[in-house]
């Protein structure tokens, strides 16, 4: 029932970038490009100002912009309408994750409950937890899973699973001869470290402080919002990075990554589902609700 070009249109709009829509949906930057030029050429005027790299709304733009935003929303509570009453789960589900919990959580969540529920068409954008935290306030996506602590009071959080952090670095760097790294090690390595605002990112600054290291001090080689490149940077010994344990397990388990123990610690972060509604008024974000929470996840070692 939905024009997908409105939903292109408006993360076009909403991320001011070509890019990082494309990304968003899992196409290619050419195939977003290539979708709005159509519409622009569609209805015969111009939609956004393509200035370098910052994308933003011509005056029709902005109008298109308002007026998809509420048919899009029209077309959802119709949707949800209909499916409550004759109980039904089909129709979009839009969900916003984090980029660990997207690529090593719910791959075979999807798999599970889109062959228990074929109907239901699952739209994934991934993103950091303070997007994600936006995408639910402003009713772009029904559920969030993201990681770390939820410090926003207006959503509702449910814990869904356990990540432990771990710090990370090539094999051949000196201090994976040690047995238990010290502040002062930690001081005197480069790091690439996530963005900011991303759940991790948060969790890093606030272990740091709890083994009395101010953040400032770090020395930082790259910030990166992507986990695969984060990986790949300290497997060409750019720096020592804080990882999930998901997301290196490939590259510990090949050997070109080891594990750098910080006295014996634990580090465990949780994976929360996070929604506007302790309980989702649609059928169909109900129903993924209650799947995720009776999912078991497996851990990667």
């Amino acid at each position: 029932m939905e024009d997908h070009r409105l939903k292109a249109f408006c993360l076009v709009v909403e991320l001011k970038s070509f890019s990082k829509a494309a990304e968003a949906k899992f196409m290619t930057q050419s195939a977003m490009s290539h979708l709005i030029k159509k519409l622009e050429d569609e209805l015969g005027v111009k939609l956004l100002n393509r200035n370098g790299k910052t994308i933003t709304p011509t005056p029709a733009g902005k109008l298109f912009y308002s007026q998809s935003k509420q048919i899009l929303g029209q077309y959802n509570r119709m949707a949800n309408s209909i499916y409550d009453l004759v109980k039904i789960v089909k129709g979009p589900l839009y969900i916003g994750a984090s980029n660990t919990a997207a690529t090593y959580l719910l791959p075979q969540v999807f798999y599970n409950f889109s062959k228990e529920y074929p109907e239901v068409l699952i739209e994934l954008v991934v993103s950091n937890t303070e997007r994600i935290m936006d995408d639910l306030n402003e009713g772009r996506i029904d559920v969030g899973i993201v990681e770390g602590a939820i410090k926003e009071t207006t959503l509702f959080p449910e814990e869904i699973a356990e990540d432990e952090i771990i710090i990370i670095a090539a094999d051949d760097n000196p201090l994976t001869a040690k047995k238990s790294l010290t502040s002062r090690d930690l001081i005197s390595q480069p790091f690439i470290l996530p963005e900011t605002g991303s759940g991790i990112r948060e969790f890093i600054d606030d272990f740091l402080r709890s083994v009395k290291i101010d953040p400032a001090d770090i020395k930082i080689s790259m910030a990166l919002g992507n986990t695969e490149l984060i990986i790949q940077m300290v497997q060409s010994g750019m720096g020592i990075a804080f990882a999930s344990k998901w997301s290196a397990f490939k590259a510990l388990k090949d050997g070109s990554v080891r594990i750098l123990n910080m006295s014996n610690a634990k580090l465990a972060r949780k994976f929360y589902m996070i929604s506007l509604e302790k309980e989702p008024s649609g059928i169909t974000a109900r129903t993924f609700r209650n799947f995720i929470r009776g999912f078991k996840f497996f851990a990667p070692f």
